[in-house]
């Protein structure tokens, strides 16, 4: 086992050493031998153990001793540990790319790919985008009623998309652009729901259920300008009706409907849906009925639509 280990190091060494790189033939050639069941005949084993003996005594002579009693088994304990660290290392770049975190989906551990979190990060509801779980809560769609919310559909089979997410949210404003490219590239259908995380009322969500309920199409491009909009204006209503105006709205309509009691009821319906996803922050995607919470990586919400995450949990 000694021979696998020295192979592996010595060949990562060998990139920056021309002896090291001799050195690693040597071990490549005694690992050819050992897992053929034959004994290195450039005793390579003895002339590495002999120099590792060697620096281990001029500083204790007791673990000399130690070591060279239990060379062999420390050996083992050694490449399990290589083959333990490799499966694992390997294991969290695999999880990294699949689903935006070394840890797997939604979690929010330490990855070093991703050391500052930001694909696990999320807007809390009610908070001002601290970064927290939501624990054992099931995210789920069943039982919801997605029927009054804005609709972008998709071609022939189109798989659905829901977007949960919030305008003055920076974590929903980095997600919403990713989604919008994948649904028009895949052609999928993408249902938006907006909650009201950051701002102080429900204003724009009366704002933009009366502008899709007066032109469901001129409504997504209202929905890109408010996600791209400075986000701090968004509840100031001149600067919302300029926005209106510039999607090619008469903005005196959809404000007077927005005043309205009954748009109030529905509206306040509409957010009573949105909680019954269990959702506990902003952004939150399901695709495929997988829930992706945090603004993930392109990939991982493309990996999502094929379905692949159903099968890589």
């Amino acid at each position: 086992m000694f021979c696998i280990i020295a192979f592996i190091v010595l060949s990562i060494l060998g990139i920056f050493s021309a002896s090291n790189r001799q050195l690693a033939k040597e071990a490549l050639d005694c690992v050819l031998r050992r897992v053929t069941l034959r004994p290195c005949t450039t005793g390579f084993d003895e002339k590495m153990k002999a120099k590792i003996l060697g620096y281990v005594i001029t500083r204790s002579e007791t673990g000399a001793r130690f070591l060279n009693r239990y060379f062999e088994p420390l050996s083992w304990i050694f490449f399990f540990l290589l083959v333990g660290s490799t499966f694992f290392a390997a294991r969290g770049v695999f999880l990294y790319y699949t689903t935006g975190s070394c840890n797997g989906l939604n979690q929010s551990g330490f990855c070093v790919f991703d050391p500052t979190g930001q694909n696990t990060q999320f807007s809390s509801v009610d908070e001002s985008c601290p970064v927290t779980s939501g624990g054992d809560v099931v995210l789920t769609l069943e039982g919801v009623n997605l029927s009054g919310f804005p609709r972008l559909t998709g071609g022939a089979n189109a798989k659905p998309i829901v977007f949960i997410g919030s305008y003055g949210c920076d974590y929903s404003r980095k997600a919403y652009p990713m989604i919008r490219r994948l649904v028009q590239r895949y052609g999928a259908e993408l249902i938006f729901l907006y909650y009201p995380v950051k701002e102080h009322s429900d204003y724009l969500a009366k704002v933009g259920y009366c502008a899709y309920k007066l032109d469901p199409q001129r409504f997504w491009d209202l929905n890109d300008r408010l996600f791209a909009a400075d986000k701090s204006r968004l509840e100031d209503e001149a600067f919302v009706q300029g926005v209106l105006e510039e999607s090619g709205f008469n903005a005196q309509s959809v404000q007077f409907c927005a005043k309205d009691f009954q748009t109030e009821w529905v509206v306040k319906q509409q957010l009573a849906e949105v909680r019954k996803t269990n959702f506990y922050g902003t952004p939150t995607v399901f695709i495929q009925n997988e829930a992706l919470i945090g603004p993930k990586p392109y990939r991982v919400y493309a990996i999502a639509l094929e379905g692949l995450l159903y099968w890589l949990k």
